[in-house]
């Protein structure tokens, strides 16, 4: 889920440093950032002289806190880079130390490795008092070296970087060769990160609040403090359960609108295609029973003998054209009554049909007369049904039987 990471990470915090005099007084700066959409902003900053607990009233306990201590009580070692683990740069800072009495922060530049420790019982100070005021603190920075990550916002042109009492050298590279403290060493100029003014005392906050909100992006430079980083795991968890809680949710009422909007589709569709089957049905019977009624016409066409609108005054006349001089025709008969097949209907005609009644003296001319008729396109057959010579008229009778 690497498109959700923006939303894990902490888009408000307030770094709060103090810094710690000789004689037990102590400084308190704030300021407070947010992101939003890849820009970070300023909206708080301001400081106090002695007076930690009224940083209630000023900065509001809900945003998430990054100390950073400074002063007396904190100590640093410069050792070179290639020191062994904790416990060998530890004993090189204080001989003998125990190393569960401190907390230990480690940052490294090119081939220099800064080593700050402070006593757990001052910082858990420091930490419960913020915490009774309903602060949550989460990231604890000692001395300047959080402001790595920052100072190239800073409108610095130069090596080294002098601010609030501390001078930072670094070499060519930027790396960090060196870290002074004086109170000679003030800005000799007004900082600027962007076009936004900041005073070189805020600087310090604004590194702390600056990489606790952009944790998940860089490597911060932090004190092992086993309790905070519990509660920063915590917190950056509990945001993660929130936004997959919410992208499931989401995904599920996505998913149900389709499902609504589906269903609703469906729905139509069935309700489109109910009619339609419906009128189908209704076509369908319609449909049948205009077959039948039609059929029923044509039977009763067929019972009437109609042919189909065949001019009969045309098909005589051909039939006539072909005559040979031998025949005599004595009858036409254009679809003639079966007289095999009557019933309780009424009487039935012989579909298609033409019979030719006449005499000949000779069966050869009424053959020829046959084999003329054969050439009309409208027959479809024709033949003799029956040739009987009567020797009483001394002449021949016969029926012709033609389908057309």
């Amino acid at each position: 889920m690497g498109i959700l990471s923006p939303y894990y990470h902490i888009n408000q915090a307030a770094g709060i440093t103090i810094d710690i005099a000789q004689d037990g007084s102590y400084t308190i700066n704030c300021c407070q950032v947010s992101t939003d959409h890849k820009q970070l902003s300023i909206e708080k900053k301001f400081g106090v002289k002695d007076d930690a607990e009224g940083l209630a009233k000023q900065l509001g306990t809900k945003v998430p806190i990054a100390l950073n201590l400074s002063g007396k009580g904190i100590l640093t070692k410069q050792v070179a880079a290639t020191s062994g683990d904790e416990q060998q740069d530890m004993a090189k800072i204080i001989p003998n130390l125990n190393v569960d009495d401190f907390y230990l922060q480690q940052f490294a530049s090119h081939d220099q490795l800064f080593v700050s420790l402070v006593r757990k019982t001052l910082a858990d100070h420091w930490i419960n008092l913020l915490e009774q005021q309903g602060f949550t603190v989460l990231m604890l920075s000692l001395g300047p070296f959080a402001a790595s990550h920052m100072l190239n916002q800073l409108n610095v042109y130069e090596s080294d970087v002098v601010f609030n009492g501390i001078q930072i050298s670094r070499d060519t590279d930027l790396n960090w060769t060196a870290v002074g403290y004086s109170p000679a060493f003030q800005a000799p100029f007004t900082f600027k990160i962007g076009a936004e003014p900041i005073d070189q005392q805020l600087i310090m906050p604004y590194a702390a609040a600056f990489q606790l909100v952009l944790a998940d992006k860089l490597e911060p430079v932090r004190a092992k403090v086993d309790a905070l980083d519990t509660r920063y795991g915590q917190l950056i968890g509990t945001k993660k359960l929130k936004v997959t809680g919410a992208l499931i949710l989401g995904v599920f009422f996505i998913l149900l609108l389709l499902n609504f909007v589906t269903l609703s589709w469906l729905n139509s569709e069935n309700s489109r295609l109910d009619g339609q089957a419906s009128l189908s049905a209704n076509s369908s019977s319609d449909m049948q029973m205009l077959t039948a009624q039609i059929k029923a016409k044509e039977a009763l066409l067929k019972d009437m003998g109609w042919d189909g609108g065949f001019n009969k005054a045309r098909i005589i006349d051909q039939l006539a054209a072909l005559l040979p001089g031998e025949v005599t025709l004595k009858e036409i008969a254009i679809n003639p009554p079966d007289i095999n097949n009557k019933d309780s209907r009424g009487q039935h005609f012989l579909d298609r049909r033409i019979k030719l009644s006449g005499n000949s003296q000779q069966v050869i001319a009424v053959n020829e007369w046959i084999a003329r008729i054969k050439t009309l396109k409208w027959v479809k057959g024709a033949g003799l049904d029956s040739f009987e010579f009567d020797n009483d008229q001394n002449t021949g009778k016969f029926n012709i039987v033609i389908n057309y």
